[in-house]
């Protein structure tokens, strides 16, 4: 499919088609919305009206004087900063070919619209410091505000890499995803510029390198491994909250924010989707060799568990002083212990239980018995061990299976956990090299599909390479 035909040439993300402007019955919560009046040009009288409109999310809606409400979905629509001699300071709203100019006290709606729409003054407000990574679509380089002089990241897509309609997906659907999100352990999103041949990403500039290249300067103690994967799960269960899967969870995906209290971001939602029952994604064999999930690469319908595993994978890599649990030097053969998941925990034989039985809970081979984060946070290990108190208003998780059942950790739901923890034996004996009995050509049309879909957006670190507002109800 020709994405030029799915997507107009005036802007990447404008492929609708219709009136802008949609008469509703749904009654508006007003006071969820900033209000404010407009001079507003009426192309039908040719003449400026002054309308007061309401803004909420990225919806525009006016009441017309028969009392019906109309609406308006400015959703990356193209926005512009105006001027007229007889009105002063305006935004001109284009999208699907229409246009809403308005003129009056616009600072406040600005600041939320280049949130939700696309802005064309790149150059204008930003200056371009360095380099800091390569991906797939792009580039992402550290960058100066012009006019308040902050530091930030971008991440850019170049426009003739796009090469079909699910490419064009995965990169509305990566901008829808990091709009819903706002957690402290996840990079923070502000806003969103285009020109004839790039899109840019305006990012958080988290400077302090990743979790990678941490663990490539030094062993972590197991009481840091446990307050970085704590974060890391809390920030976990926040995405899989709003119906998210990142599908891309590792540690060059996860920034420091502070190397002294080891405080963490994820970074890099490239491959994240929301969570279908059916499986039936834009991508599905994705994620990056060595940290997916083996239910991935086994071609089986999955969950929000998936997330866990590789979050598992990065606590056996903190505790083992940054090795692998898949041990093979050769990338067919780790693949295959990775499919199987074959791992090798004498390399974390130092950890104690309770941090030994989380491990094992993270990584078991059936998502169905594998614990999730929402239990995770209830291990034994987290109440032991001193952390920082981090208290997270969350919504139950959509359709996720919270209920585990595993001879290895039960958890119930009152207080008193302890007589439901059971730990197992801490060494498992794994044959040193398995037996194959996965094709070996399959392993290698399987390895090479996985490093297509690895990396396919630039990573958002130095080191390689709002406030929310609820929709209409």
């Amino acid at each position: 499919m020709n994405i030029k035909r799915q997507v107009p040439q005036t802007s990447f993300f404008d492929n609708q088609k219709g009136p802008l402007w949609q008469n509703t019955t749904a009654s508006r919560k007003i006071n969820e919305s900033i209000q404010e009046n407009f001079y507003v040009y009426s192309s039908k009288h040719k003449m400026f009206k002054v309308k007061t409109l309401h803004l909420q999310s990225h919806f525009i809606f006016k009441r017309k004087k028969n009392g019906q409400n109309q609406i308006a979905d400015i959703l990356n629509a193209t926005i512009c900063e105006v001027e007229q001699s007889n009105y002063g300071a305006g935004i001109r709203i284009i999208k699907s070919g229409q246009t809403i100019e308005i003129y009056g006290m616009t600072i406040i709606w600005l600041q939320q619209l280049r949130f939700f729409c696309i802005q064309q003054d790149f150059a204008s407000k930003y200056s371009i410091i360095r380099l800091l990574g390569k991906g797939t679509f792009g580039k992402v380089y550290k960058i100066k505000s012009r006019i308040t002089q902050q530091d930030f990241a971008v991440k850019v897509f170049d426009k003739k890499a796009i090469s079909n309609y699910q490419d064009y997906q995965l990169i509305t659907k990566e901008l829808q995803i990091i709009r819903s999100l706002n957690h402290p352990g996840i990079i923070k999103f502000f806003e969103t510029y285009e020109n004839d041949d790039h899109i840019f990403l305006i990012y958080e500039m988290v400077e302090q390198g990743e979790l990678y290249a941490l663990l490539k300067e030094r062993h972590l103690t197991e009481d840091e491994s446990l307050l970085i994967i704590k974060q890391l799960l809390q920030a976990v269960l926040y995405i899989h909250s709003k119906g998210i899967l990142h599908r891309d969870l590792k540690p060059s995906n996860l920034l420091m924010r502070d190397r002294n209290t080891l405080s963490i971001a994820i970074a890099d939602f490239g491959l994240a989707e929301f969570y279908r029952v059916d499986g039936k994604y834009i991508y599905t064999r994705c994620g990056t060799p060595g940290y997916v999930a083996p239910e991935i690469l086994q071609d089986k319908i999955y969950d929000y568990k998936i997330d866990i595993y590789s979050a598992g994978v990065i606590l056996f890599m903190m505790l083992s002083g940054g090795k692998s649990p898949f041990t093979s030097t050769d990338p067919e053969e780790k693949l295959f212990q990775n499919y199987k998941s074959l791992i090798d925990y004498s390399l974390v034989s130092n950890a104690s239980e309770a941090a030994y039985n989380l491990l094992q809970n993270m990584l078991e081979p059936d998502s169905s018995k594998r614990i999730s984060a929402r239990a995770a946070l209830n291990h034994q290990v987290f109440r032991n061990h001193r952390t920082s108190k981090c208290t997270i208003l969350i919504k139950k998780t959509p359709k996720s299976i919270d209920k585990i059942s595993t001879p290895r950790l039960i958890i119930n739901t009152n207080n008193n956990l302890d007589k439901y923890l059971q730990l197992s034996p801490k060494l498992q004996n794994l044959p040193q090299k398995p037996l194959n009995n996965m094709n070996k050509e399959a392993i290698r049309r399987g390895f090479q599909k996985m490093q297509t879909f690895s990396h396919r957006s630039p990573q958002l670190s130095p080191l390689q390479s709002q406030t929310k507002f609820e929709p209409f109800p």
